[in-house]
Parts: C-alpha cells; sequence; structure tokens
C-alpha cells in the first residue's frame, strides 16, 4: 500500500462482548462449543477446544461490541507500537495466560489492543480432522467414520468483520499501524470497495485469506459497528455437528450452511441472545504475501458458491426477543 507499517501483527487473539447476563451468554457459548476458562463477577473468559487460554471475553453491562485484541509478532513489536502516537502503556494482562498489553481506539471508537506473551494451554482434546475417504486420498482403510453428536470443537478465534463508513479509509488506518494487506475488494467503481477482506503480513508463511473484513455501512443502514466474529473449528463434520447440536438447543440460527466464494471457507452462522453474530468455519484459503489483492464487480454473484443465499439481516445487530 505504499506506507511502511509500525508493526506487522501475527493474528486476533480475541474478541470483547458486552450483554446484561452472564449466565445466559455462557450457556449459549457452550452450545457454541465454548468452555469457561474463568468467570469473575464482572466478566468471562471462555476458551475452545485449542491451546489458547481464552478465545472471547464477556463483560457484564449493556449490550455492546467494545473491541478486539490484535497478537503481536515479538515483544520488541509490542514495545514499538505502544511507543506510537494514540497508544497506551504496557500494561500486564490480568487474565488467564497473562502477557503484555497496549491499546487505542479505532476510526470507530473500537478498543484495539496488542497482545504479547500470553501463555498457551493444553488443548482439550484432539484438534486432528477426521479422516476423509474421498477422491484418489484415502486415509481411513479398516475403520468406521463415527461423529459424536455435541458442540463443534472450535480451534481458535478466527477473524472480525466490522460495518463501516469508508472500507478503503479504514483499512488504510489498520495497515499503518499493524500492516494489514487486502486479499480481496469488491467494487461498487473502479476504486471504489464497499467491502475488503485483509489479513496479516505474515511474509512467507501463509495465513487467512482474512482476518479482518471491512463492509460498508450502507448494507446495515448506515449504523457501523460489528458485523460478526467467527471461530475455526477443525473440521466440516464440525460444522455440521454443530449446527445440529445449536438446532437442538432451541438456538436462532442467521445463515448456512455454505461454502463462500472470496475466502472459500465453509460456514455457518447463528446468533447470541443479544443478536450478535458468530460463525463457525473450515477450509479457508491461506495466502502468503505475495499474492496480489483481487478486484471484483458488486455484481460477483452469489457471496457463496453453494448454500442458502444471504438474508437481508445480515451484518445488522437484531434485538433480542429474549434478553
Amino acid at each position: 500500500m505504499g506506507v511502511q507499517p509500525i508493526i506487522k501483527v501475527r493474528d486476533v487473539a480475541y474478541p470483547r462482548l458486552q450483554v446484561p447476563d452472564l449466565d445466559i451468554m455462557e450457556a449459549w457459548l457452550q452450545d457454541f462449543g465454548m468452555a469457561r476458562a474463568e468467570r469473575r463477577d464482572d466478566r468471562l473468559f471462555v476458551r475452545g477446544s485449542g491451546t489458547a487460554p481464552y478465545v472471547h471475553v464477556i463483560h457484564q453491562g449493556a449490550p455492546a461490541f467494545l473491541g478486539f485484541a490484535l497478537e503481536a509478532a515479538s515483544r520488541s513489536d509490542l514495545d514499538r507500537i505502544a511507543d506510537s502516537e494514540g497508544f497506551s502503556p504496557i500494561t500486564i494482562i490480568d487474565a488467564p495466560g497473562g502477557g503484555c498489553r497496549t491499546a487505542t481506539r479505532d476510526p470507530l471508537g473500537l478498543e484495539v489492543e496488542v497482545v504479547f506473551g500470553i501463555e498457551a494451554v493444553a488443548a482439550r482434546g484432539s484438534l486432528d480432522p477426521r479422516p476423509l475417504n474421498m477422491g484418489e486420498q484415502f486415509q481411513r482403510i479398516g475403520a468406521t467414520q463415527r461423529i459424536k453428536s455435541g458442540p463443534s470443537r472450535i480451534k481458535r478465534f478466527g477473524h472480525l468483520a466490522l460495518n463501516v463508513r469508508d472500507p478503503a479509509t479504514t483499512l488504510a488506518w489498520y495497515h499503518a499501524r499493524f500492516g494489514l494487506l487486502a486479499s480481496d475488494r469488491v467494487n461498487v467503481a473502479p476504486g471504489m470497495p464497499v467491502a475488503i477482506f485483509t489479513r496479516c503480513d505474515r511474509g512467507t508463511e501463509p495465513t487467512d485469506h482474512h482476518t479482518m473484513l471491512f463492509a460498508s455501512d450502507m448494507a446495515s443502514g448506515g449504523v457501523s459497528g460489528l458485523n460478526h466474529l467467527s471461530w475455526e473449528v477443525c473440521d466440516i463434520d464440525d460444522v455440521h455437528v454443530g449446527r445440529e447440536h445449536l438446532a437442538a438447543k432451541g438456538r436462532t440460527h442467521e445463515w448456512g450452511i455454505g461454502r463462500h466464494l472470496l475466502g472459500s471457507q465453509v460456514f455457518d452462522y447463528w446468533r447470541d441472545p443479544w443478536g450478535h453474530i458468530h460463525e463457525h468455519w473450515t477450509d479457508g484459503d491461506q495466502f502468503d504475501a505475495s499474492v496480489a489483492a483481487g478486484d471484483h464487480s458488486i455484481d460477483i454473484g452469489a457471496v457463496s458458491q453453494w448454500g442458502p443465499n444471504m438474508p437481508a439481516t445480515f451484518g445488522r445487530t437484531i434485538a433480542p426477543k429474549t434478553a
């Protein structure tokens, strides 16, 4: 993009939501595939099946999306960004796994943390995908495939999407500080993107097709803020089994199951009791920094290659039926 960023972050670490009732939210998150890491009077830390000590932080209060954390590549990078204009001094993280953090506010007013040194924990079970017999590749010989019912196995917090007034200007802000790169742009006219999928710059090391999506808030009625939060699950069976478990629990479905066009992942979206959208996904594209950004017309066609059409409510916060 022509501007040398202050640092290049490696990934997202966790989001922060605020809800009026931690008990109700914890029950919903358990159905989604998370488990309590730590519970305090005013907040809840939950983990997936992976090695992160927590992948979601829930605060007590009026419904709101508070912000999220990005992972620095090194302590020296954390020091460098903390010394930059608008960032707080480095402090110890008061949460499972410890670590250090600095923080700033983005153009939407969200708190963006940069973290380093959070200690990993043992996985809660196997994170291996189930062996498949497909095409000419046979991974399961002399054994059966038996899928247990229950919540999805969540590997990690994978990405988030924000509704913003100007996707290009927002990306410029994030690139200058954190090195985010455009993977795909959807343009209403040449040079006028209405959505930009962005990824971390890890050089020659591949990373997810998108870590952050900036989508025009025109589709959300001019309201900027959270579009959705997304967690990677271990395999496609986790997407389907997780869907059946959530449906059996009477949870609110939003969109899926399908396979996206940009990013290619198999997806399924659900709403929590306060209307925030959470996604299960697997089998997404991996790009290194050498892959040039794609440019697509807004009439590119389906946002998914198969599956149901995107509902008109997607990306909009909807008031809960009960809370």
